[in-house]
């Protein structure tokens, strides 16, 4: 399957250097079709690009080179970026730029000045013989694509999609879906509840580490052979699947749960899977460590340094509005000691006042209690 895709750019180089990029390439001549064009100025160039029935738009984020007219557009990819969503309701459009010019953290707070975008890609990555940006492009038009096509746009059409249980469909109406579930859904208020609140947080699914803590092991052991394959049934398999991989929660829960013996099961996950593995293939298996005191398993994630950490070596953080069904955030001692990233005004003040403790407790001391 080939994406149509649209890369506007006013650099006329820079236009040949991406066409090439996409139409030379093992990986993605099989996958995009590649047209490029200036910024649109007129009604008739928004018509042309229409007329190319896109599936993928990509904007330059800098459009402040002349075009091969000598025009100057005058404005950014993001004011660009908000015209073409006006005129391609259903089309994700990916603004392109350098880590030099655009610095996302600038943004981030600003919603409503992304609003209009689906993805911030950094022109350096693209090329990167490892990278996984084309992958995250291609699987971003195909979620599109099919939420675009689908003749009935209902709840339960969503859920078939995403491939999600009927246990999983009541937590995920907790999640705040932009959905009115009389009501056909929007295309894409949909995709971006599930690529920013449904993937990005844990709690119905899980990265990699978060599955691991889960059932109480490493991450090395969760990618591990033996383990890999026992978990296969639970992995995300619907719309916008990426190269980052993510396994539904209650799977997970279901799955240990089956190589459990009565006793196991009544015990915590992160206890009983460990012991049920080790009982069941008579091997032992690395539990997931606590980043600060090095104790196992683990029960939770930090926030910051995305590593195992004991609840009761963590404060509860406050760094975005998640949906309450999803798992609270919590910052590990480590990271309260040593990150730079941490920041103290999204601790609750019962914590706050935890801080300058910590910071002057060594872990040793900790460790013996």
């Amino acid at each position: 399957m080939k994406i149509k895709s649209v890369y506007i750019d006013d650099d006329k180089a820079e236009r040949s250097k991406y066409k090439s990029r996409f139409e030379n390439d093992d990986r993605t001549k099989e996958r995009f079709v590649i047209v490029t064009y200036n910024a649109p100025k007129l009604s008739d160039d928004y018509a042309r690009i229409s007329a190319e029935n896109p599936e993928l738009l990509m904007v330059d984020y800098d459009l402040s080179v002349p075009d091969d007219n000598g025009q100057v557009i005058g404005f950014q990819g993001i004011a660009l970026a908000t015209q073409l969503r006006q005129q391609f309701p259903e089309v994700p459009i990916v603004l392109f730029t350098r880590k030099s010019v655009f610095r996302l953290q600038d943004y981030a707070k600003i919603s409503e000045t992304l609003s209009s975008i689906d993805e911030i890609i950094y022109k350096q990555d693209l090329f990167k013989i490892d990278s996984s940006t084309i992958e995250k492009l291609f699987h971003l038009a195909i979620g599109f694509k099919l939420m675009r096509n689908q003749k009935n746009k209902g709840w339960d059409e969503l859920l078939k999609l995403m491939g999600a249980s009927q246990s999983d469909a009541g937590l995920l109406k907790l999640a705040d879906p932009p959905i009115t579930y009389r009501k056909s859904w929007a295309t894409v208020a949909v995709a971006t509840w599930i690529r920013k609140v449904i993937f990005q947080y844990p709690g119905i699914l899980y990265d990699s580490m978060h599955a691991a803590t889960f059932l109480g092991i490493s991450s090395e052991a969760f990618a591990s052979e033996p383990i890999q394959p026992l978990f296969t049934s639970a992995k995300y398999s619907g719309i916008f699947q990426s190269t980052e991989e993510r396994w539904w929660k209650s799977k997970l829960r279901s799955v240990a749960y089956s190589i459990m013996n009565k006793k196991e099961k009544g015990l915590p996950l992160r206890i009983a899977f460990p012991m049920a593995w080790e009982r069941d293939r008579k091997t032992t298996i690395e539990k997931a460590k606590c980043v600060f005191s090095g104790e196992a398993p683990a029960e939770w994630v930090c926030y910051i340094l995305h590593q195992p950490v004991m609840i009761k070596y963590s404060l509860s953080y406050k760094p975005d509005s998640r949906p309450a069904v999803m798992e609270e955030a919590r910052v590990s001692f480590e990271a309260v000691k040593t990150s730079n990233d941490f920041d103290q005004r999204l601790v609750d003040p019962l914590g706050r006042e935890l801080i300058s403790e910590i910071r002057k407790t060594p872990k040793r001391k900790i460790d013996g209690e």
